[in-house]
């Protein structure tokens, strides 16, 4: 299907869908089997001649604004999808935000129990934000923890815990300000730039900024990174016990923390649809044996 062919049949199923007299039409002659907006009301709505939108509803402006496209998606009450589709069709990409300034900081109930349900390997959501919206117990189980310490989240937003907490730093994330920080960052960098009415994104931004350690990191700008999907990265699991596995060797990072497994976490992402900046995160963690070490306690030879 051709995308004007695309284009008109969308805003006219959208239109059909309105009740004029919704919108403050009275009910006239138009037939009473006749449904819908016409386009001459559309482009009252609009504010826009007639002929305009009519061009529009074919296809046949070849580069309509995002401000006409965005007029058009709220006067036919369009969904997120709808409008990323009407985008396509128009311009040939993807909105560049989102319609609804809360897009991504919820998902659908069933995600949540989704997530819940998967075992084997850590998975989880986070909003535009990177607060936690529902995450596994095999996620949860992953954070390090004291000997005799319950398995929590250790901080509910994700990106605060990896750059500004101590343990995420020397404990949890191995090589992190190689392998983790300067990326997170970058990511954080990115999502402030596009979401500059996100309260909580704004609120992290000056967190990180303000902190000796990674300020100086996340005002240099020279790394563009913005997507974690398919990387691996070093870590340690307090949570991995899988029975009989050949690098199931767990130590302790330090005194203060229970024993964890050394291994990589390999990030596979998804966005759920129905809100836009959403992440959904499937970890495939791959242990490895930890350094040996010397009589002196020195590290020696070893896989890691």
């Amino acid at each position: 299907m051709k995308n004007k062919v695309a284009q008109r049949q969308l805003l006219r199923w959208k239109r059909s869908q309105i009740d004029p007299v919704e919108l403050g039409w009275p009910r006239t002659g138009r037939g009473r089997n006749t449904h819908g907006l016409s386009q001459a009301q559309v482009a009252q709505a609009l504010f826009v001649s007639e002929r305009t939108y009519a061009d529009l509803e074919r296809g046949e402006i070849a580069t309509p604004t995002a401000e006409l496209l965005d007029s058009v998606a709220k006067v036919l009450r369009m969904s997120e999808s709808e409008r990323a589709a009407m985008y396509v069709y128009s311009l040939g990409h993807q909105p560049p935000t989102p319609m609804d300034p809360l897009a991504g900081t919820t998902v659908y109930p069933a995600w949540h129990q989704a997530v819940r349900t998967v075992t084997g390997q850590p998975c989880f959501i986070v909003d535009v934000a990177w607060n936690v919206l529902a995450a596994n117990d095999d996620f949860i189980r992953m954070f390090p923890r004291a000997p005799e310490g319950p398995e929590a989240l250790p901080e509910r937003n994700l990106m605060r815990w990896m750059l500004l907490h101590e343990e995420a730093r020397e404990h949890h994330l191995v090589n992190w300000e190689k392998d983790w920080a300067a990326a997170a960052a970058s990511q954080l960098r990115t999502a402030v730039a596009a979401h500059p009415a996100n309260e909580d994104l704004q609120n992290l931004d000056k967190e990180i900024d303000q902190d000796p350690v990674v300020g100086p990191m996340y005002r240099n700008p020279t790394m563009d990174y913005v997507h974690p999907d398919g990387d691996a990265s070093p870590v340690r699991h307090a949570g991995f016990a899988e029975a009989g596995a050949a690098c199931n060797k767990q130590d302790r990072c330090c005194d203060k923390h229970a024993p964890s497994q050394l291994g990589t976490v390999t990030m596979c992402v998804a966005q759920p649809l129905a809100s836009p900046g959403a992440r959904f995160f499937f970890l495939v963690f791959t242990p490895v044996s930890p350094p040996t070490r010397t009589q002196s306690g020195a590290p020696g030879v070893g896989s890691a």
